[in-house]
């Protein structure tokens, strides 16, 4: 297609008709603000290309050949279909307008919703957007958010009035920092967590932990450790506790690629954790399903997102 292109040279088709309509080389080229040379040259180089005499000449005008009648009704029928294309692109973009209020997880919002965000910003410019950053699990019923992005487990219950798209599967490990590791004791297994200081996030809202899993002898179970510091409600603060050398965090691996990359935390157990992938899905109402505003929304992501 690249190729098809470059040899039509767009520009020389919007000559071409502009000429035609004007049966004049010199009102096209005041037309286009280029020299009458400039049209007649393009116009010759355009029938070389197609193998077809487009105008008769003389000396005071220029005529449509019948070859050049049938092209020149060819072309003008995809010229008013790209204008017309771009009329209803410009409209649609235009409809979609208004206001959206979402609810995103603050680590999945960070990391991998807030990099795509001003690209979408500059497409749908009449949208407004209210993100409400909160790892509590939102009421569509008590409260008038149109949209949610959560995180989906096999056992989630959802009301039956909700539609789950899926967002995002995300993979998990234990991470500390190579100075807590060095200074307390050798980590071989899933059972030796239990002699390490673990730092868990849980919502105060229902006192839920992010589940810390492994898989062992084949089989995915959760841990069970002891910890001295709980967090609640912020995950990403268990991250900074970890590059302090607190202890042992369970993160998303998305949450931490730079401090591995810069060898300021380790994976421990990566051998343990595999196979289980987090689901971060949307929700919204049944009721919202014909919302053009929220289906740019939930499609544009879905698709951005990596």
């Amino acid at each position: 297609m690249k190729n098809h292109l470059q040899s039509m040279h767009l520009a020389s088709l919007e000559l071409f008709l502009v000429a035609a309509e004007n049966e004049n080389f010199s009102a096209a080229a005041e037309y286009l603000n280029i020299t009458p040379a400039a049209v007649s040259r393009s116009i010759k180089r355009l029938e070389e290309r197609i193998g077809i005499e487009l105008f008769s000449r003389n000396t005071r005008k220029i005529k449509l050949t019948p070859e050049g009648k049938i092209y020149y009704k060819k072309c003008s029928e995809i010229l008013e279909s790209l204008i017309s294309t771009e009329r209803e692109i410009k409209l649609h973009k235009e409809s979609v307008a208004g206001r959206l209020k979402i609810s995103v997880p603050e680590s999945f919002f960070n990391y991998k919703m807030a990099p795509c965000l001003n690209n979408f910003c500059k497409q749908y410019p009449q949208l407004k957007l209210d993100f409400h950053v909160t790892n509590r699990n939102i009421d569509f019923v008590a409260e008038t958010y149109d949209l949610s992005v959560r995180l989906i487990q096999p056992e989630t219950k959802l009301e039956s009035f909700l539609i789950k798209k899926t967002l995002y599967n995300a993979a998990s490990g234990l991470f500390a920092s190579p100075e807590y590791l060095a200074s307390n004791s050798r980590i071989q297994c899933p059972s030796d967590i239990k002699n390490h200081q673990c730092i868990n996030f849980s919502i105060s809202e229902n006192n839920k932990k992010f589940s810390w899993y492994c898989v062992d002898n084949h089989s995915e179970r959760n841990f069970h450790y002891s910890n001295q510091i709980q967090v609640f409600d912020n995950i990403l603060a268990t991250k900074f506790l970890a590059l302090n050398n607190c202890g042992i965090v369970h993160l998303f691996k998305f949450a931490v690629h730079d401090e591995l990359q810069n060898n300021k935390l380790v994976e421990i157990l990566p051998e343990y954790s595999i196979n289980h992938l987090w689901q971060f899905c949307f929700l919204y109402p049944e009721s919202h399903r014909k919302s053009a505003k929220l289906r740019v929304f939930t499609d544009y992501f879905i698709q951005n997102i990596k």
